[in-house]
């Protein structure tokens, strides 16, 4: 390995590791109030969410809620109504699969 390869390498981890360091050097002797620690439990649902549904609502590059130019729309509405219905993520997972596993079989 090159020593430019490994300046570049040890660059973007400090660069990584800044950001992660900082905030909790900051924030670990001040008690964090039960709203701010709250409002922070919805980051992580948020951003899955909006993982999701870009990949669901995205195909060939262009957003598309047509069921029959995107089928991913369709087991994303069942997965939706199994997850409701079941509360479970096994069953909703087996849905998704096997819902996406027909469609590119017969379409």
């Amino acid at each position: 390995m090159s020593s430019e390869s490994l300046v570049l390498i040890l660059g973007m981890a400090i660069v990584t590791f800044i950001p992660r360091f900082f905030p909790l050097l900051l924030l670990s002797k001040k008690e964090i109030s039960p709203s701010f620690s709250r409002w922070m439990s919805f980051i992580p649902v948020s951003i899955f969410a909006a993982l999701v549904a870009s990949d669901i609502f995205f195909w060939e590059s262009s957003f598309s809620l047509h069921p029959f130019r995107n089928i991913k729309v369709i087991p994303s509405i069942l997965v939706f109504v199994v997850a409701y219905k079941t509360k479970s993520l096994l069953w909703s997972m087996i849905a998704g699969v096997l819902a996406m596993a027909l469609l590119y079989i017969f379409l």
